[in-house]
């Protein structure tokens, strides 16, 4: 198991962010089942503003949940991300047209070839850029956190080969708590808290790698799994 990997510059950092990748608020998923293993979904579902991650589980975000009165309190500016959305986001797809959709399954197909579920664990608190200047807050993750690096470098190789559009960039494993609409920095008292949550957070097994499709509404967007793929190799 690898030692802690704290992110270390802001790396693209949520579907709402601008550009190509999926935009939204609060994360709020949709119901519904996502298909697993060789069926294709249906291609409707597979188009859309897509992106690749794996999901964090309930009982490792509640020691964070119980605790986001006092951060929102602390930081009464900032878009706070949904905890039932919570998620360690890999790859951005964009905007995927119906065509492309077989192409984004063998992508998930490829990222996953080999691979074994990973050990991780929440860890640790900052913000990007920095603390002083922050536009987002995160905790960190430690752990296996290798086969996430993996999965990110085989994502954005098998999307340029199969002509999906990506943003290229380092990827730092993180799950993002909130925005702030200008930088600021972040009370050390909240980091602190951060810190101490996450700390207390269980580890938990990542098993699947999802692709998610982003749906915006007044209200932020909808984060729905349209396809999952489960991690079956002995790595």
């Amino acid at each position: 198991m690898s030692g802690s990997r704290r992110p270390g510059r802001s790396p693209r950092t949520g579907p709402e962010a601008s550009g190509r990748r999926p935009s939204g608020a609060a994360p709020r998923p949709e119901p519904g089942p996502a298909a697993s293993g060789g069926l294709l979904s249906d291609p409707d579902l597979l188009s859309g503003r897509l992106f690749f991650a794996v999901p964090v589980p309930g009982a490792t975000r509640e020691p964070l949940e119980a605790i986001l009165p006092e951060l929102t309190s602390s930081l009464p500016a900032a878009r706070w991300t949904n905890p039932s959305g919570w998620h360690l986001t890999l790859a951005f797809l964009g905007q995927v047209r119906p065509e492309f959709s077989a192409e984004v399954v063998k992508v998930g197909e490829r990222a996953v070839d080999g691979l074994g579920q990973a050990q991780l664990r929440l860890d640790g608190a900052g913000g990007f850029p920095n603390e002083r200047r922050a536009r987002v807050l995160w905790t960190g993750v430690s752990g296996d956190t290798e086969v996430l690096v993996t999965l990110a470098t085989r994502l954005a190789a098998a999307a340029k080969e199969a002509g999906l559009r990506f943003e290229e960039r380092e990827y730092s494993p993180h799950l993002t708590l909130a925005r702030l609409p200008v930088p600021a920095p972040l009370p050390e008292p909240l980091v602190g808290l951060v810190t101490q949550a996450a700390a207390a957070s269980p580890p938990f097994q990542a098993r699947e790698l999802c692709c998610y499709r982003s749906t915006p509404t007044p209200r932020g967007a909808r984060y729905r799994v349209v396809r999952a793929f489960p991690l079956t190799g002995s790595s």
